[in-house]
């Protein structure tokens, strides 16, 4: 299942690239991830609850920063398992950063499958999770980038 969005942040761009890339920082506002650790220099460790229709499921999750480009384009590889209700997650998310003056428009698509329990709930109520966990992902990232930036002399691109 391919599930696309798009968000604009009220920031510059390689401040919002900086944000994404500090990953403790940034899981911490995706709503239910918890206990994020740093394996490689590419690869993170952690937990995600969720809820889709009654069940809810606790995911064991590894992600593979599988391609960099700074600070326009991100890829990621998610793969994790919930073991109570026999679930498996894999997907591919890739992201795109482009400046809007001082915004950043955000544009990511995520090729999701779901195996077990979760899966067999239709595209609409997954569809439903991920606009309501992007909506939360949005509000807290502007939160955090509203607090002041750091000067490092770096300028957006």
């Amino acid at each position: 299942m391919i599930i696309s969005q798009e968000f604009t942040l009220n920031a510059p761009r390689v401040r919002v690239w900086d944000f994404f890339l500090d990953v403790p920082r940034s899981s911490a506002c995706m709503a239910g991830v918890e206990d994020v650790t740093q394996v490689d220099e590419k690869t993170y460790r952690g937990r995600i609850q969720v809820k889709i229709g009654p069940l809810r499921a606790g995911f064991s999750v590894t992600v593979e920063l599988s391609e960099v480009q700074p600070p326009e384009r991100l890829v990621l590889l998610v793969q994790g398992d919930d073991r109570a209700t026999g679930s498996l997650v894999r997907a591919v998310v890739s992201a795109l950063l482009q400046p809007q003056g001082g915004r950043t428009l955000v544009s990511y698509q995520m090729d999701l499958s779901i195996r077990g329990a979760l899966g067999r709930f239709g595209g609409t109520v997954i569809q439903d999770v991920a606009r309501k966990m992007t909506a939360q992902f949005v509000e807290c990232v502007e939160r955090s980038l509203a607090a002041p930036a750091r000067v490092d002399g770096r300028q957006d691109g």
